[in-house]
């Protein structure tokens, strides 16, 4: 996509920036690259001393009658029934079917541009009712935009959707009953969970054709740059790139779905952890082009905040994700500041 220089006094709302935005001395990053204008971030930009921005040139389309996200959601649909089949044919004593994987992986790698709907689908997804298969499926997007973001080529990008596609499959060897508990786990039954990556690599080591690094990815999802991870407490130097992709993937997706045990949080409940405890859990290279990417499909979004009222996302900080800029009627909120309001909940559109 081509891009142009302009001053930011003469740029649009709905522009989207070609680069990211750094302060005066070069410095700060104040706005990162595909963040797309609006009056706040114009006023923010210019009060700072910033002159021009690059911003994409808008190719004219053609119109149609097609509802674009409608045509995403009923490609999601069709991956879902599929990764559904995947478990079930492995609850039934099936082999893991490498075809089925490698036809669902080629669904999800023909959608690696649509960011913006990606998210926003992903992001409605509501039901408990199926939350393996859905949570597989998330966590495979997400692993893609990762691998995409961080500008691997499209055999690595293919194997990073492979991976978080199967990362959870020996939950399949996991009793529904402790899997769906409502209630606390106990030692034993929180210890038989943790057993789903040690059985999902039985499961992919007894299949021909899949690399070592997918291998590697279901088996080591869950263990932590600081060593706090299972199942053998691994060091950083014995994890491989898809085990940090998936990590990341895997912990954002379950914290921003419902679950049978507990609601979702907001993306900014997410990113808080992330920028908190998860800076030493997790591969900051990864976390932070999966923070920085993610935060730009959130502006413009409609958010419930805990008084009642509803507002608009206007500007989120690179260096406090979890304090972004609300607009209500009555000005703005900067939640870096306010302590007596929260918000309380994503209002999808």
């Amino acid at each position: 996509m081509n891009y142009k220089r302009i001053l930011v006094s003469q740029s649009r709302e709905g522009d989207i920036l070609a680069y990211d935005v750094y302060d005066r001395n070069g410095l700060a990053l104040i706005v990162t690259k595909d963040t797309v204008l609006n009056d706040y971030i114009k006023e923010r930009l210019i009060s700072l001393g910033i002159d021009n921005v690059y911003i994409y040139k808008q190719e004219k389309s053609k119109k149609s009658s097609r509802n674009p996200y409608e045509d995403f959601t009923n490609t999601y649909t069709s991956t879902l029934l599929l990764s559904k089949k995947i478990f079930q044919d492995l609850i039934a004593g099936k082999p893991l079917d490498l075809q089925l994987v490698s036809s669902i992986t080629s669904q999800i790698y023909t959608n690696i541009n649509e960011n913006n709907k990606i998210f926003k689908c992903l992001s409605d997804i509501r039901s408990t009712d199926e939350y393996t298969y859905i949570h597989s499926v998330n966590v495979a997007f997400y692993s893609m935009l990762i691998a995409k973001w961080l500008k691997l080529s499209d055999n690595e990008i293919n194997k990073a959707i492979q991976s978080g596609l199967l990362h959870d499959v020996g939950k399949i060897k996991i009793p529904h009953e402790i899997l769906n508990k409502k209630g606390a786990l106990t030692k034993n039954e929180y210890e038989l969970i943790k057993n789903h990556t040690l059985l999902g690599y039985e499961i992919v080591e007894s299949t021909n054709g899949f690399d070592r690094d997918i291998k590697n990815a279901v088996l080591l999802h869950h263990e932590r740059m600081d060593g706090s991870g299972y199942p053998f407490n691994y060091r950083p130097n014995r994890l491989n790139l898809y085990s940090r992709i998936v990590a990341v993937a895997d912990v954002f997706d379950a914290m921003t779905s419902e679950r049978v045990y507990k609601g979702r949080c907001t993306p900014f409940d997410a990113f808080e952890m992330f920028q908190t405890d998860g800076v030493s859990m997790f591969d900051t290279k990864i976390l932070n082009v999966f923070l920085s990417n993610l935060t730009n499909y959130l502006v413009g979004s409609n958010v419930l905040l805990s008084n009642g009222d509803v507002g608009e996302i206007v500007f989120i900080p690179f260096q406090s994700l979890s304090c972004p800029i609300v607009k209500i009627p009555a000005g703005y909120l900067d939640f870096s500041k306010e302590s007596n309001v929260k918000i309380s909940n994503m209002i999808c559109v």
